[in-house]
């Protein structure tokens, strides 16, 4: 185990472009790092703040960088996808205090449209806050992709440190994701 977390500091890579196929639900399967776990309830209640708990979260051992899997009702279909897309922008802008946006786009996976956001966040700490440790800096990749009456979300995030680390595993992990079921 020492000697695996050594050769993780040393070939970052290593671990991360070995990506695995799972079952996140019994029509949807996309690649993840073999690393990764499902996180547990105490971790999902520490870290995300949600009255909806999401269809899979899945974290690295350090319970650093994550990846979630969530599911809306919504009234947009496939032809909608672009405004859609200018709607979840938007929405993105106002929940950080700067975005970086490094690409954005529709793009085709495996038969489906998905919208994507690549990004850099910067969320400044409250200026009443105890403990000022600066701003938190994280490297993000979100991906919507609607089926039926449902829009899907696959939301990737890792502090901006380990970004050239993840950056090509997370675009495969996203390109790996199949969606059985209605158009």
């Amino acid at each position: 185990m020492v000697a695996l977390l050594f050769l993780s500091f040393l070939f970052p890579n290593l671990l991360a472009d070995n990506l695995i196929k799972i079952n996140v639900t019994d029509d949807i399967t996309m690649k993840i790092p073999s690393e990764f776990r499902a996180m547990t309830d105490e971790e999902i209640a520490s870290k995300y703040f949600t009255m909806r708990r999401p269809v899979a979260l899945y974290t690295d051992q350090s319970v650093t960088i994550d990846l979630g899997i969530n599911e809306a009702t919504t009234q947009w279909s496939n032809s909608d996808l672009e405004i859609m897309m200018s709607f979840q922008k938007s929405n993105i802008y106002s929940l950080f205090d700067e975005i970086t946006m490094l690409s954005e786009g529709i793009k085709e996976v495996n038969g489906r449209k998905a919208a994507f956001f690549e990004f850099i966040s910067k969320t400044n700490p409250a200026e009443n806050s105890i403990s000022n440790k600066g701003a938190i800096l994280k490297y993000i990749y979100i991906q919507y992709i609607i089926v039926g009456n449902s829009s899907w979300v696959f939301n990737f995030s890792s502090p901006v440190r380990f970004q050239g680390e993840w950056q090509a595993s997370v675009e495969q992990m996203m390109n790996s994701i199949e969606i059985k079921g209605k158009k």
